[in-house]
């Protein structure tokens, strides 16, 4: 008998772990993450920046998110929680609870947003192997690929194309698909 196949193993960091080791000196130096390079690009006449800007981008961009989806779920009629946790793992900590009270959607919501979190930050330190984790959202199997140049996941399995070309998802599709068949706690 044919044993199905387990999904690999989900020993992935936070969303709050992999943010908190990004803004570190080490990661928000200039330099520190290698983008792709297409092409040629104009002589500079500035010095580059003396931090990496992509970093900052991202943890200012991520922070963001996070305080308007508290913001967005303050207004809805539930009771507010203290998050016992300093720094960002307790605000993601504080957003969950809040999400668990008012419900399905904001619970998918919220864990499509870490899990996004999560991978763009992986992906900035050089960690493809979280897309190689996901499940194609079409064909179901175990064969995403990172594609660099065009920021999003390539399934390789060669039945699961549509028209001769790979079916491509952006990291949101990624996150929508997986999160879409996790099992939710009903609000209260």
């Amino acid at each position: 008998m044919i044993e199905p196949v387990s999904a690999p193993d989900d020993n992935v960091p936070g969303a709050a772990d992999l943010l908190d080791e990004l803004d570190t000196h080490d990661w928000k130096r200039a330099g520190s993450t290698a983008g792709p390079r297409l092409g040629r690009s104009a002589t500079r006449v500035h010095s580059p920046a003396s931090a990496n800007t992509t970093i900052l981008d991202h943890l200012a961009a991520c922070d963001t998110e996070v305080s308007d989806f508290i913001a967005a779920a303050r207004q809805t009629p539930a009771p507010r929680a203290d998050a016992a946790q300093p720094g960002r793992a307790g605000i993601y900590e504080h957003a969950r609870a809040q999400a668990e009270l008012l419900g399905d959607d904001w619970q998918e919501c919220l864990a499509a947003m870490e899990w996004r979190h999560a991978a763009s930050s992986a992906l900035l330190m050089g960690d493809v192997d979280i897309i190689r984790r996901e499940p194609c959202p079409d064909c179901r199997t175990w064969g995403l690929v990172w594609v660099a140049s065009r920021r999003a996941a390539m399934c390789v399995n060669r039945h699961c194309a549509g028209h001769g070309a790979p079916r491509m998802w952006n990291l949101a599709e990624l996150a929508a698909a997986r999160t879409a068949s996790l099992p939710h706690r009903a609000a209260n």
